[in-house]
């Protein structure tokens, strides 16, 4: 409204159409050849839409990115090729800020044979998940997690080597269950490392016996 009442152009309120459509209904969760034939659009003009209005209307680009990534985690199957995760990033908005981040980190996402493919190798996909993370939250996550194995300082786990873990194990029966827990925490909050902290310790902390 800051440009007054009625002086949108029709592509502007297409593109508000659309944010508010993906911010508050449920056609967001849903993958965009099924929101295409809801909306009656082609689903080039509905990818375009999309990446138009985030562009337009997300103010916290770095938030967005990291949410919807993390969400996404948490709904997909993960797979690996050759050392490396595979995802489909559908939203050429996270999939650009996702690529953006592992280049600051020195990294590189190969989506050269897909487009929404995106291959990327088991260290830098770590390296990309630790950088949502504080050095505060990270040490948090290693003393309660090996508090409650009760590790001494030789035995003790840490964040990298128990994440590789989980990604190495990403495509086994267990590893799938570790998967789908460890990314539990995708919907944020005010501290998304304690759920993370929570889902570990359901899978690593033995249960008592009745």
């Amino acid at each position: 409204m800051e440009r007054g009442f009625g002086t949108l152009s029709k592509s502007e309120i297409d593109m508000l159409i659309m944010h508010l459509i993906m911010k508050y209904s449920d056609l967001k969760y849903k993958p965009n050849h099924a929101v295409s034939l809801d909306l009656k659009l082609s689903e080039s003009r509905v990818k375009n839409l999309i990446h138009k209005a985030n562009l337009q209307f997300i103010e916290d680009h770095e938030g967005y990115v990291k949410a919807e990534f993390l969400a996404l985690l948490h709904k997909s199957k993960l797979e690996t090729s050759k050392s490396k995760i595979v995802i489909v990033i559908e939203d050429a908005f996270v999939k650009q800020g996702i690529q953006a981040r592992l280049k600051e980190l020195g990294h590189f996402a190969d989506n050269s044979f897909n487009a929404e493919l995106v291959k990327i190798s088991t260290n830098s996909f770590y390296e990309l998940l630790r950088s949502f993370y504080s050095p505060e939250d990270v040490a948090k996550f290693e003393q309660e997690i090996n508090e409650a194995l009760k590790n001494d300082d030789e035995n003790k786990i840490e964040f990298k080597g128990l994440l590789k873990d989980f990604l190495s194990g990403a495509t086994t029966k267990a590893g799938e269950k570790a998967m789908e827990v460890a990314f539990a925490f995708a919907t944020g909050g005010a501290s998304e490392i304690n759920p993370l902290i929570n889902a570990v310790k359901e899978i690593l902390v033995p249960k008592p016996a009745n």
